[in-house]
């Protein structure tokens, strides 16, 4: 066991490089409630439209976040070894991949916007998820760019940036929603297509931003933007085949929630009200072990690289006591404020009611949910993804949805089955990959 004040030290060290992450993700959750806030004052079709089609875009997203997720346990590999150098290079291929991931992410929105009246969804929600996808469809080039940036203060420690640019996004969100969204201070009102057109805006004026920051003095060691290279396939095959399998464990487990508020919307326009309410706050807990993970990732990263095996058993034991903690308290706010969150959604009684009663359910998978994320950022600090990824696809298809769907449509639980299923699926795969995680460290030797 770890002295006490080694253990306080480190655990001093990880909060100081996960806070700025984890208040850029709760900010980054900011938007999606500004965004719901205002698709809820549009009316009860437009806040589960709108909770449709950020369901969609959050899932190809992935394509771009799942994409280049390998860039910081590359860069935090070469920097534990020294190899400044190399850094800048690795980065500028890194924005190549984002700009191809962005692209195809793109043309994969319009792709799913054609096809929305072969659906089973509501009627009335296809136009209105139309025009959502229409204009949130550009913001895909520009978000892949700040993955790439924000991998890059990741793998530094240097994640100050990446609070105060998603700060600055917020803001630019409030201000386009409430204009072309709402229709204030003598704009056009366009509902759900001008927050779609606030999405864009936002990770445009991010990406923007963050490509100012890594100029300053803090990363010129790293000559990020020292020369344009071209394409180089012998840096982008290792960082593209490090971040296949995890973008595809992101897509198992964003699938999973998408397939969700998908067949709440079969269950009709309640209940995908108040399952985008609901999804909302949990996600919204989410982002703190989430941001913990990013954290993780570098720091386990670090370590590894040098070979250094105490180091890592004592970054992987305080990510568990932080995430512990973290998740005890989203667990005791969701359960004692789940009707005033519900309220700050929508007037509509019959939604905020259901929403709560979701809520409810949520309590018991906080623990689940947010082990699994930070088990799997550590697991990415030992470059272990190929496993984790079958996991996902396990827990999340075989047992989650599949328990859900037979729960709500052949159980009669409804929506309620639906949350049942997320519940048992969350817990199997936290359970699943704590074992790997235990079988990496036991097996990791400084010359391994």
């Amino acid at each position: 066991m770890f002295q006490s004040h080694t253990l306080r030290a480190e655990l001093k060290r990880c909060l100081i490089m996960a806070t700025p992450l984890i208040g850029a993700q709760l900010l980054q959750m900011c938007n999606g409630l500004v965004d719901a806030v205002v698709a809820g004052r549009l009316g009860r079709a437009e806040l589960a439209a709108g909770g449709i089609g950020a369901g969609i875009w959050f899932f190809v997203s992935l394509l771009c976040v799942g994409l280049m997720a390998g860039l910081s346990p590359t860069l935090s590999e070469l920097i534990g070894h020294r190899r400044r150098n190399v850094v800048g290079e690795v980065f500028r291929q890194g924005l190549w991949l984002g700009v191809i991931a962005g692209a195809l992410g793109s043309a994969l929105i319009l792709l799913i916007r054609a096809n929305l009246a072969s659906t089973a969804l509501a009627p009335e929600l296809h136009p209105l998820i139309a025009d959502y996808l229409l204009a949130v469809c550009w913001s895909m080039p520009a978000l892949a760019i700040v993955m790439a940036a924000r991998n890059v203060c990741e793998a530094t420690n240097l994640t100050r940036p990446v609070l105060w640019v998603q700060l600055f996004g917020l803001l630019v969100n409030i201000v386009v929603d409430l204009t072309v969204g709402l229709g204030l201070f003598g704009f056009p009102k366009l509902g759900l297509f001008g927050i779609g057109l606030a999405t864009s805006a936002v990770t445009v004026c991010m990406a923007l931003a963050l490509l100012h920051l890594l100029r300053g003095e803090s990363f010129s060691r790293y000559n990020l933007f020292a020369r344009v290279d071209y394409p180089k396939w012998q840096h982008i095959k290792p960082m593209l085949m490090l971040s296949l399998p995890i973008f595809f464990a992101l897509v198992f487990e964003a699938g999973l929630f998408t397939a969700t508020a998908y067949q709440s919307g079969v269950l009709g326009t309640l209940p995908a009200s108040a399952h985008f309410i609901a999804i909302g706050a949990t996600a919204f807990c989410y982002m703190l072990p989430l941001g913990l993970s990013f954290a993780l990732t570098a720091r386990i990263g670090r370590v590894h690289g040098r070979g250094q095996a105490e180091s890592v058993r004592l970054r992987v034991f305080s990510g568990v006591l932080l995430t512990i903690a973290m998740t005890l308290i989203t667990a005791i706010l969701l359960l004692l404020f789940r009707h005033q969150i519900t309220a700050l959604y929508t007037n509509d009684m019959a939604v905020r009611s259901l929403a709560a009663q979701l809520l409810l359910i949520a309590v018991f998978f906080q623990l689940s949910d947010g082990m699994q994320a930070t088990l799997l950022g550590m697991l990415r600090g030992f470059k272990d993804t190929k496993i984790p990824m079958l996991i996902n696809l396990f827990a999340y298809w075989m047992i989650a949805f599949g328990i859900g769907y037979w729960l709500a449509h052949h159980g009669g639980w409804g929506v309620h089955g639906l949350w049942a299923g997320l519940v048992i699926g969350l817990t199997v795969s936290a359970l699943l990959l704590g074992w790997r995680l235990r079988f990496q460290v036991n097996r990791f030797r400084p010359d391994s």
